[in-house]
Parts: structure tokens; C-alpha cells; sequence
């Protein structure tokens, strides 16, 4: 019996796209991928404020846990060797939580060795650079204040080295502080002051939690770096727009609550922090220089 060949059936074979249909498709997926990246990054940016806010609050639980233990007295924002401190501190408010176990946090390997970013002190709309950074002992990268307050100088770390322990703690937020003698006018300005060995024991620079005055609305931490941002003409460019395409910043207060404020509203604007029109000094300025008061940054008003 004679074999028959079957034909092929062309109409089951599976139809080819064609070189302008899948332009088309290529076409169709860039605009579905145009809309959707806004929507992406704002949610991302979005996330990143909620994560920074969210390490502010743990530390503000770790400021209060440390004035339960030390007779109600806040947490120092550092601490120097007197007389001869040479122009750093020993310790600063990250590397006391650290030291006395309030909160974890990685060192990094040594001065000059990258930064840790596995703690509650980065800021995830942070540098991880080191050009630009504070260091405590002096490093290398030590510059000068940032010049606005979108500069990345302030986006980037405040390094300290333990004196006690010999850890190094990086910490993406400045404390709203002040290093000057008891009889300065500034010590009626700022709420917390850097305490010098000679002084041990007696918190004669540091004030209790509960005296603080306007708790709910008295600065502790802001995004920026290092502190004392009453301190020359460049001081407050240490408070640094971080969030929402560079326009806002996360604030901590002593109540332990945090928030995010126009920092264009924050002390000095969003341009130079200082100037004969619009003085941190003076702060809280008439509303017509200040956007926003319901941040306090100073004891005295």
C-alpha cells in the first residue's frame, strides 16, 4: 500500500510577529514605563522619609531611656577633653546611645574607612561619601560648612571616633546643640551643650528632659550634619533639604515625636541661612521671612 504524504497545514503554524507590530509593542511597554517611573520614584522617595522619620523616633526612645537612667538629665550632645580638646570632641550623642547600649550600630574599620550604614543613624536620603565629612579626631575630608541647603556636604556623615571604646559611629543627623561657656548668652539659646571632662558628674551644661521648655515643638535632631546652627554666617546650612526632590526635612523633638517640614520655612530659607534681612539669631523671625514657626530651635523664645 502505497505511503501518502500528508500536506503540511500552514493554518495551525503560529503567526510571526511582524518587524512594526513589535515596534508597536516596544512602543506601547516605553510609555507604560514613562507613566508608571514618577509614580515609582515618588513612592520610593516616600518610603525613604517614612524610614528616616522612623530612625529618628528610635532615637528619641533611646534619648528618653537615657535620662530614665541618668536622673532625668537629657542625653549630652558630646563631650570634650578640656582644656586641650584640640578642636574635637570625644564623644557625641551617637557614640554615647552606642556605648551605653541603647542602640546598635556598626563601627566602621577605621577613620578613613567607608561608612556604616546598617544603624538608625543613617538616613537613607543620605551621602555614604566621605568627602566633605566632619570627622572627630580631624581626618582628611574635613570642609567647610555647607553653603546652602541643598549642598551634599550636608547630606553627608558626622564621623566621630569614641575616645572611651574606640568605635566609629556615623550619624546622618546634626543635634540642635551648642559648645560655649555657662556664661555665654548662648547657653540661653540652645538646649543642649557639648559637657568637658572637668565638669563630670555635675551636667552643669546640660539641662533635665522635663525642663526643656515647648518639648512638642523644641528641635533635637534634624537631617543635616554635625551642630550649632546658630554659629556664624553659614551655621544653619547645616540642616540639610533632603526629602521630596530636595525641598524638605525630617525634624525629631524632644517630645520624641518627628515630622517633615518645608525647609524652606526652617530658619534662613533654603538659600544662605544667615543674612542682615533674615538672622538665625533672631529666630523666630516675623512671618514674612518664616514660613513655618512651630519649629522652635531656641530656649529663649
Amino acid at each position: 500500500m502505497r505511503d501518502v504524504q500528508r500536506k503540511p497545514d500552514f493554518s495551525a503554524r503560529r503567526r510571526a510577529f511582524t518587524l512594526v507590530e513589535l515596534l508597536v509593542v516596544i512602543g506601547i511597554i516605553a510609555v507604560l514605563i514613562s507613566m508608571l517611573l514618577p509614580a515609582l520614584n515618588k513612592a520610593r522617595e516616600q518610603a525613604n522619609t517614612v524610614k528616616c522619620l522612623s530612625n529618628m523616633r528610635q532615637i528619641g526612645e533611646a534619648q528618653a531611656a537615657y535620662a530614665v537612667d541618668f536622673k532625668g538629665y537629657s542625653l549630652p550632645a558630646g563631650f570634650l577633653q578640656m582644656p586641650n580638646s584640640n578642636g574635637y570632641d570625644w564623644e557625641n550623642y551617637a557614640t554615647i546611645l552606642v556605648n551605653f547600649n541603647y542602640l546598635k550600630a556598626m563601627s566602621a574599620t577605621d577613620i578613613n574607612g567607608s561608612p556604616s550604614t546598617n544603624s538608625v543613624f543613617f538616613c537613607p536620603n543620605g551621602m555614604t561619601d566621605l568627602v566633605g565629612t566632619t570627622y572627630s579626631p580631624p581626618g582628611p575630608y574635613n570642609k567647610p560648612d555647607p553653603v546652602t541647603r541643598t549642598d551634599a556636604t550636608g547630606a553627608r556623615p558626622w564621623r566621630t571616633q569614641s575616645h572611651s571604646s574606640g568605635i566609629i559611629i556615623d550619624t546622618w543627623y546634626g543635634i540642635n546643640a551648642d559648645w560655649s561657656d555657662p556664661t555665654s548668652l548662648a547657653t540661653s539659646k540652645l538646649p543642649l551643650h557639648f559637657v568637658p571632662d572637668t565638669t563630670t558628674g555635675s551636667y552643669a551644661y546640660v539641662p533635665k528632659l522635663g525642663s526643656i521648655p515647648h518639648s512638642a515643638e523644641m528641635v533635637w535632631l534634624y537631617d543635616g550634619t554635625f551642630f550649632n546652627v546658630d554659629y556664624g554666617p553659614t551655621g544653619a546650612n547645616r540642616i540639610n533639604a533632603r526629602h521630596d526632590k530636595f525641598t524638605k526635612t525630617n525634624l525629631l523633638f524632644f517630645d520624641g515625636h518627628a515630622a517633615t517640614y518645608d525647609t524652606a520655612g526652617l530658619p534662613g530659607g533654603i538659600g544662605n541661612a544667615c543674612s542682615p534681612t533674615n538672622p538665625f539669631s533672631v529666630y523666630p523671625a516675623p512671618p514674612a521671612l518664616l514660613a513655618d514657626t512651630s519649629a522652635r530651635w531656641r530656649t529663649d523664645y
